[in-house]
């Protein structure tokens, strides 16, 4: 993926008259939600006690307290990074005024690439699954819909059929993306996971093609 790219704007300066939150918390908050994203996404939300991560996090139960009020409120922010992760995809589909089949590979492989990289992203995609978590479900209902809007544009341009299989092209192609992930975490994986992305989803769209020409 490209760099962002960053344009300077003029600053105009504001009085803060509230306290900054010291950098040392940040650092603290930071480091047990990254911790905790590597025990959700290793073993599972109802697998992990708070016990598991205090030790993963080399913390306190006070410490994580201070910063969470419980084990699921540290789950809740890990799906709010995934939903991030979804807006941001979906986000960069939309700057182009052309819609394409284009847009939904584009939109997949941000989403692998995001994957990739971050432990946070990671496992807020595991707890979208999860029963018992404020704000999961909706999160994966989100990943369908946008996923359907990028389907139900390429269907207007003609590029898409309008038919039964692509009609579950958008619940297909992001229960296809967790089942890799899910099966790269438990078998591993040597190869490149975005390409194994690109792949899924170049499979459904040439189905989808398939049956347009047939």
């Amino acid at each position: 993926m490209t760099e962002p790219t960053h344009h300077v704007h003029p600053v105009t300066m504001h009085v803060n008259s509230r306290r900054p939150r010291q950098p040392r918390a940040t650092i603290t908050k930071t480091k047990i939600l990254e911790a905790a994203a590597r025990a959700f996404a290793d073993d599972g939300y109802a697998a992990t006690s708070m016990t598991d991560l205090v030790a993963a996090s080399s913390s306190t139960k006070g410490g994580i307290y201070f910063h969470f009020d419980s084990k699921e409120a540290i789950a809740r922010e890990l799906v709010t990074h995934w939903s991030s992760a979804l807006h941001h995809a979906y986000s960069a589909t939309q700057e182009s005024p052309q819609h394409s089949v284009a847009d939904i590979s584009s939109f997949f492989r941000d989403l692998a690439a995001s994957v990739a990289v971050s432990s946070l992203a990671r496992a807020g995609l595991r707890l979208a699954a999860e029963t018992g978590i404020d704000g999961a479900r909706e999160a994966f209902a989100y990943w369908v819909d946008i996923t359907s809007r990028l389907v139900a544009a390429a269907i207007k341009s003609g590029e898409l059929p309008d038919n039964s299989v692509t009609r579950q092209l958008a619940w297909n192609l992001c229960a296809g993306f967790f089942g890799t992930v899910t099966i790269i975490r438990v078998v591993g994986d040597p190869g490149d996971f975005t390409t194994r992305m690109q792949n899924l989803a170049d499979a459904h769209l040439s189905a989808c093609a398939s049956a347009k020409m047939s």
